[in-house]
């Protein structure tokens, strides 16, 4: 990479002319003290109070002289806690503020440093500037194999000068360069990077927004890929064709071990293409599709796949709407299969005891780890039958979801489960008609119920009371969904909100069979 020529008189990366050339600054250019100050509680960078005490210049080493003198070169105060780190292992100074100097001075430090290793300048505002310095310090310095420029604004330029500069760089293994809002113009540059590195090993780029034609230039890098073993696509917006490139990828790839997609939008599409995906792969063992708007259906698409791969050992599906039904096929699958699996995460999805009591005989026999979300009480019976009840702190969405997917009006509602036609719902009434049509509440559940509908407390629900709640759900959904659009990081208000539907879908369905079979 050539450096331009404003940069050319103040950073020379040639080994050994830096140190010259710091050291012979003209008189105008030296600080009008001897002593420069430096910050003593290694939290902040930048500190106004002189410590001519903090470092010995008989013991200095080589880069933390060079620190010193770049500093001084630069007009801009050292910091204790880098002088010392200098020495060490890892240089780790995430969160101060160093900004495009300060990464200037450190570079400057580094480019003959042969101990530090790792390097961490997280959220430091070094921007594209701050970035070109320490690149140019890595075309010199061969030592530095992790690297941490997260949440640096870097941008579209800096993308650019990543993918140019580290493309065939063979020192860096793991870099991170989350957050930095890059956008979809800026895939083709870490396709680049990703197709033409032969050393890079661990790539975490979440926190971007890749969406559709990010995820299918990504997809067709990594499929020509032989070296990454870990990668990180987590909280982008990677859906529909994005995140099916990305899937045929996994189909294609023989050297992924690690792939992290939480936080993006597969949903149906997306499950399909990985679940026959998995049925190819012989090399991941770990897959990360948590918060990815998955419902039961689309979980029994992905888990045709998982279940017949003999290779993949962890795989995360929580806060996803696949229902207490879905957890519990996963356990059915496992205990028939021979699948590799030894961790389960299902965080924030519900389940029953027939889903614990088969979690508790599957690990008896083998090792399985597995996080889950509430566990749902059965204290409610059926004749003939035990009734599988919903315990839910929405039961209102529950019975709106019920008169919506059976396409009712809220006056047939309202006769539906009036069963003494007084115009009037109790809380016995909601009991009976509920279980009836298959959708029994729990006694915890039913309360709610009641406390939320009936506004004036006489004990009945009423048409008016039902009509006020529907138009105050009706708004709640469409907040919810508004803000699930703007961005991964709102999903969860709106998934909570799927998996009540999908629950309610389910017993629609499964109650539909009974009768069909009955009449048969």
């Amino acid at each position: 990479m050539t450096v331009p020529r404003e940069h050319s008189q103040v950073f020379i990366t040639n080994r050994g002319r830096h140190i010259t050339a710091l050291s012979q600054l003209p008189e105008n250019q030296q600080p009008e003290s001897e002593t420069s100050p430096i910050d003593t509680d290694g939290e902040s960078c930048f500190l106004d109070t002189p410590t001519p005490e903090a470092f010995d210049v008989v013991t200095q080493s080589t880069s933390q002289s060079t620190y010193v003198k770049a500093c001084k070169m630069l007009s801009i105060t050292p910091s204790t806690f880098c002088f010392r780190c200098l020495n060490e292992i890892s240089l780790v100074i995430p969160h101060h503020g160093i900004g495009p100097n300060g990464a200037k001075a450190v570079a400057i430090a580094l480019v003959n440093n042969s101990t530090v290793s790792s390097l961490d300048l997280s959220s430091n505002g070094l921007g594209s500037a701050g970035l070109f310095y320490v690149l140019e310090m890595l075309q010199s310095n061969k030592v530095i194999s992790d690297i941490n420029l997260a949440g640096n604004d870097l941008g579209s330029r800096g993308a650019r000068l990543i993918s140019d500069s580290l493309r065939k760089n063979r020192t860096i293994t793991k870099l991170n360069i989350s957050g930095n809002s890059f956008s979809e113009r800026d895939a083709t540059h870490m396709a680049k990077l990703i197709s033409r590195n032969k050393a890079l090993k661990e790539l975490i780029l979440s926190h971007n927004t890749f969406r559709e034609q990010g995820g299918v230039i990504l997809g067709k890098a990594l499929e020509s890929n032989s070296v990454l073993k870990t990668l990180d696509l987590s909280w982008n917006h990677l859906r529909l064709l994005g995140a099916v490139a990305i899937c045929w990828s996994v189909a294609e790839n023989t050297c992924l071990t690690s792939l992290d997609l939480s936080w993006n939008g597969f949903g149906m599409e997306g499950c399909h293409e990985m679940g026959k995906s998995l049925l190819r792969n012989r090399t991941l063992t770990h897959l990360d599709l948590s918060a990815n708007r998955v419902s039961f259906d689309a979980f029994r698409q992905l888990l045709r796949g998982v279940v017949h791969n003999k290779v993949l050992k962890v795989l995360k599906v929580g806060v996803n709407p696949i229902t207490t039904d879905g957890a519990f096929a996963i356990l059915q699958s496992i205990a028939v299969s021979d699948s590799s699996l030894e961790e389960i995460d299902l965080k924030d999805v519900s389940v029953d005891m027939d889903f614990v009591d088969l979690l508790e005989q599957i690990q008896k026999r083998r090792h399985l780890v597995c996080v889950y979300g509430n566990t749902l009480r059965h204290d409610e019976t059926k004749k003939g039958n035990v009734a599988r009840v919903l315990d839910t702190d929405d039961p209102v969405t529950v019975l709106f979801e019920y008169m919506k997917q059976k396409n009712l009006r809220l006056i047939d509602l309202l006769h539906n489960l009036d069963r003494d036609h007084s115009y009037t719902i109790t809380r016995d009434e909601f009991q009976q008609g509920l279980a009836n049509i298959d959708l029994p509440l729990s006694g915890r559940s039913l309360d709610i119920l009641m406390k939320k509908l009936d506004t004036n407390r006489d004990g009945y629900v009423d048409y008016e009371e039902l009509s006020a709640r529907h138009k105050e759900h009706m708004r709640k959904v469409t907040k919810l969904r508004l803000q699930a659009d703007l961005g991964p990081n709102h999903y969860k208000g709106y998934d909570k909100l799927e998996q009540l539907r999908e629950a309610v879908r389910l017993k629609i369905s499964l109650n539909m069979t009974r009768q069909r079979t009955e009449t048969s």
